[in-house]
């Protein structure tokens, strides 16, 4: 009866469909708008029309535009081990850079490659309204290249009998379009930029449900509210009501996730893995971890109800931040400089044991991972435990 109770009023509870459902989703869905293809690994796209102004000359800027006329010729590309049946840019002559950049403004070209040969460097610019396919192909073709010619330079170098095998090597290995990486994990591992956003998401919503612990701490607690009182004068003991409460939370936030991962797999199509006994204990960890902490929030910080929800999120919102969320270079960053943040932050800890269990061959990190996770969430029920057995209320 009191579990039907609380899993009513937590249907009607708005803040909580909305920061634990609908939030995670929208959040996908303008993740999966915004990248498409890149998301998934498989990108398609029309050439993109682009100029190339050499400010000065050297074999640099002479192999750029050789590249760059190979990109441009669809048999090329079809021969090499690109993956296209069509050319990657179509080369545009432009007589200046200010010829140039006026059909940037006026559109007749997407981007606009300015070469020093002399300092061996490429300055991309691109329209304001350029997409996110101009701007991954620009990017790619200036970093594989020079990425390429340092290795032909150092070639010529070291070993000038093997250069020109080495060039037809590079030539044919023009990476353009490929889902990007990024370093994230201590181990020196890559993960697809585009999957951490979904997978940093699956985790946020978790975490919101920060807020249904604050709420179950409420209902109980004696001089709060009126139905406080009710519950401090109920014959029911308390830890029953607190169960009742705490479950039928619990249980909503969990349906929640798995909703989501099952949306973020059939409609995004973003791989989840098939570990499902695993997917399931990640998932009652993490949800049980952000109800255990919001039980804290709600007996240790002060202010009303709507206050410490407040609070709540603000942490969860740094947490997730500190993910890489919105930067997902940011992990990376901090464990560079600051690796002791990766180390105690919940929601960086959570997004590298859901990345390592969908794409890992062992489950050594992502066992570790949880592990970490499921000692706080002990210690914070231990805590709230404890100090909702000594709420009274002061006076009825």
């Amino acid at each position: 009866m009191m579990f039907t109770y609380y899993l009513r009023k937590t249907l009607r509870d708005k803040g909580f469909i909305f920061w634990s459902l609908a939030f995670p989703l929208l959040l996908m869905l303008c993740f999966n708008v915004t990248f498409m293809g890149p998301a998934k690994g498989e990108v398609d796209f029309e050439p993109v029309k682009s100029s190339i102004i050499v400010k000065s000359e050297s074999a640099f800027s002479e192999e750029f535009c050789n590249v760059m006329t190979n990109l441009a010729d669809a048999e090329t590309v079809k021969n090499s081990n690109m993956g296209y049946n069509h050319a990657i840019v179509e080369l545009v002559d432009s007589p200046s850079q200010e010829d140039a950049e006026k059909k940037i403004l006026d559109k007749e070209i997407s981007v606009l490659y300015l070469v020093d040969g002399e300092n061996e460097s490429v300055e991309v610019k691109v329209g304001d309204g350029a997409n996110m396919t101009t701007l991954m192909v620009a990017r790619s073709v200036v970093e594989s290249y020079r990425r390429n010619y340092m290795i032909m330079k150092d070639a010529a170098v070291t070993a000038p009998d093997k250069i020109e095998t080495v060039m037809k090597t590079l030539s044919e290995s023009i990476p353009v379009m490929k889902a990007k990486t990024t370093y994230l994990g201590d181990d020196g591992s890559s993960a697809n930029v585009y999957m951490w956003y979904f997978y940093s998401t699956i985790v946020m919503g978790m975490f919101f449900n920060v807020t249904s612990g604050i709420h179950t701490v409420f209902d109980i607690q004696g001089n709060l509210s009126s139905a406080g009182m009710r519950t401090s004068v109920s014959p029911t003991k308390k830890a029953k009501i607190l169960l009742s409460a705490f479950m039928a939370r619990y249980t909503l936030a969990c349906g929640v996730t798995f909703f989501e991962l099952f949306a973020m797999n059939k409609f995004f199509s973003v791989p989840v893995g098939n570990r499902i006994f695993e997917i399931i204990i990640f998932v009652l960890i993490g949800n049980l971890f952000a109800m255990s902490l919001g039980c804290c929030f709600g007996l240790f910080t002060k202010g009303d109800e709507n206050s410490r929800d407040n609070k709540a999120t603000a942490f969860i919102m740094l947490s997730v931040f500190l993910s890489g969320e919105m930067i997902v270079q940011l992990p990376g960053l901090l464990e560079k400089n600051l690796p002791i943040i990766n180390k105690i932050n919940p929601a960086t800890i959570m997004n590298f044991a859901f990345y390592r269990l969908v794409n890992y061959p062992t489950l050594n990190g992502f066992w570790m991972n949880l592990i970490k996770i499921s000692v706080a969430t002990l210690v914070f029920l231990t805590v709230s435990i404890m100090k909702l057995r000594r709420e009274k209320y002061a006076a009825l």
